[in-house]
């Protein structure tokens, strides 16, 4: 009767173990479908006219004082292109030997690497800046950041910022909290927030929305034992609201997908960026960089 018990008891807590891991995973593959389905905001954002951008100034009341050409490039994956049909991730991509050859140029032309968190001290003026530059930056914390990515920066002692979202770590295809860890120990990598589920902050409760900025900083600080000083905003969507909530939770910076080279205090808190699709081979970077090709008349 006893060993009867025993086993119901253990084909019952087998069939919960189970049950657990069909529904979890179903709960994955269903929130990063919305995850990728929300991209097409991204592809249709429209930058801010002028007469937005003014009120969000007059709102902070923030001069703008000094004007600095800061290059932000904005990549998502690094990865060879797949012809699945999945057109918003083809359009996200740059294969591994492009980026590389991106670097190599960067490298070979001594052009020095900022991160996000460098830029407030730069328009403030407390900090030098060297001209040409730029500041790379990778958005969603996908686990090529670890694989394709760190090696190369390591490579070519290249800087980066990788913005990552807490709840997705640790899923296929994204970072690990181990790797994690291990990127925020190089001189090499800052790590910034990008909210808990890549919340879309406009379409949701302020509260929510607050919870949501300040939440992401809190736990990836906890996690990495260091200030998370910048931020991300998912699909490039900022409103006053929001920009207000992300200064009350001491980010000393944001990064935007309004496309710009030029950056002062006025858009500290949503920093222009260019998308890396733009920029094709080195030599292509070197032009937005405004840099002639060695050998060049």
């Amino acid at each position: 009767m006893r060993r009867h018990c025993w086993l119901i008891g253990f084909v019952g807590s087998l069939c919960l173990l189970i049950l657990g891991s069909v529904l979890r995973t179903q709960l994955q593959n269903l929130m990063k479908k919305q995850f990728q389905k929300k991209y097409d905001v991204v592809e249709s954002f429209t930058a801010p006219g002028n007469d937005m951008v003014a009120r969000e100034m007059k709102y902070f009341n923030a001069p703008e004082g000094r004007i600095w050409r800061i290059p932000i490039i904005m990549y998502h994956y690094v990865e060879p292109q797949k012809n699945d049909g999945d057109t918003i991730r083809r359009s996200l991509t740059i294969p591994p030997h492009i980026f590389e050859q991106q670097l190599m140029t960067l490298a070979e032309h001594d052009i020095p690497t900022y991160f996000v968190r460098d830029i407030p001290a730069i328009l403030s003026g407390d900090e030098e800046y060297a001209t040409p530059s730029v500041v790379l930056t990778f958005d969603d914390g996908y686990q090529d950041f670890y694989t394709v990515v760190f090696p190369l920066l390591k490579k070519y002692n290249v800087k980066a910022t990788v913005y990552v979202i807490n709840r997705f770590l640790g899923w296929k295809d994204f970072l690990t909290t181990k790797q994690l860890k291990e990127l925020s120990e190089s001189s090499l990598v800052e790590v910034g927030a990008h909210t808990l589920n890549h919340a879309y902050l406009k379409g949701i409760s302020k509260k929510t929305a607050a919870y949501q900025i300040v939440q992401s900083k809190r736990e990836l600080e906890e996690l990495l034992g260091k200030p998370v000083k910048t931020f991300a905003y998912p699909y490039g969507e900022f409103d006053p609201d929001t920009i207000r909530m992300v200064k009350e939770a001491s980010y000393s910076a944001a990064v935007s997908v309004v496309p710009g080279m030029e950056q002062s205090t006025a858009n500290r808190y949503y920093l222009y960026r260019i998308r890396a699709g733009s920029l094709s081979y080195g030599d292509e970077m070197l032009r937005v960089l405004g840099v002639a090709q060695k050998g060049s008349n």
